[in-house]
């Protein structure tokens, strides 16, 4: 399952290469250049995370705790 960070100001069609948090698979979840730019406003403007929508592929919409909660027992795998 492939995840998708945007604003609120976004809809999922917006989505692309570049909003992806990460892909999980056989429990790991493999980042993308979104997990960045998603650590990136908690590390420095987490204001701004009131703004921030998660969705996944088949278009389920998630709040920051659902999708922390939905890969606290993945291994996450960075995408240096």
């Amino acid at each position: 399952m492939v995840y998708y960070i945007i604003m609120d100001n976004q809809t999922s069609e917006d989505l692309w290469d570049e909003n992806i948090l990460g892909e999980e698979s056989f429990g790991k979840f493999y980042t993308g250049n979104g997990y960045k730019a998603f650590t990136g406003m908690i590390d420095k403007d987490p204001d701004v995370l009131s703004h921030v929508l998660i969705v996944d592929e088949r278009k389920h919409f998630y709040s920051i705790t659902e999708f922390l909660d939905a890969i606290k027992d993945w291994k996450i795998i960075l995408d240096n």
